[in-house]
C-alpha cells in the first residue's frame, strides 16, 4: 500500500498547477509572474555584471516604463544555518532586450487533478491508520455449536 501511495503522491505532485501563456509586454500587468526570454546581448551583460547565467527570467514584473522593465528574480537560497530564505535580485532591462514574455496562469484541470490526488492519498492514509484496509480476525463462533452453549 505504501508503494502505491508514494506513486500517487509523486504523480500528482509532478503535474503542477501552472502553465505559461504567451502575452505581449504592453498587456502584462505589474505584479504578474512571468517568464521572459531575453536577447543574447542581455544574457551576456547579466552574466558579466551579476554573474547570473540566465536565458529566461522567471520572476515578477515589478515596474514598467518606456525605457526599462524591472523584474524580481529568485536567484539563490540563503544558508540553511540562517533559515534558508530565498534571495531575490532585481534586474532592469530595456524592453528591446525582452524577446518574448509568458504570463503564469493557474491551470484549473491540473490543479483539480492535484487536489483530487492529494485527497485520495489522505483518505488512504487515514483508512490505513484506523485499520479499515486491514481485515481483523474472523469470528471464531463464540464457544461451539449453539446446542452446546449454556443459555445464561
Amino acid at each position: 500500500m505504501t508503494r502505491t501511495l508514494a506513486r500517487c503522491v509523486a504523480l500528482t505532485a509532478s503535474l503542477g498547477c501552472y502553465t505559461y501563456v504567451p502575452a505581449t509586454l504592453d498587456v502584462v500587468p505589474v505584479g504578474a509572474r512571468v517568464r521572459a526570454l531575453i536577447s543574447t546581448e542581455a544574457e551576456l551583460r547579466l552574466r558579466d555584471s551579476l554573474g547570473l547565467d540566465l536565458r529566461a527570467l522567471n520572476g515578477t514584473l515589478v515596474e514598467r516604463d518606456d525605457a526599462r522593465l524591472l523584474f524580481e528574480v529568485h536567484t539563490a537560497s540563503g544558508s540553511s544555518t540562517f533559515g534558508g530564505q530565498p534571495l531575490y535580485q532585481r534586474i532592469a532591462l530595456p524592453p528591446a532586450d525582452v524577446l518574448r514574455v509568458d504570463v503564469r496562469r493557474v491551470n484549473r484541470f491540473r490543479t483539480g487533478v492535484l487536489v483530487a490526488g492529494l485527497a485520495g492519498a489522505a483518505v488512504l492514509i487515514v483508512a490505513g491508520a484506523i485499520g479499515v484496509l486491514r481485515p481483523g480476525t474472523p469470528d471464531q463462533g463464540g464457544g461451539g455449536p449453539p446446542e452446546l452453549r449454556r443459555p445464561w
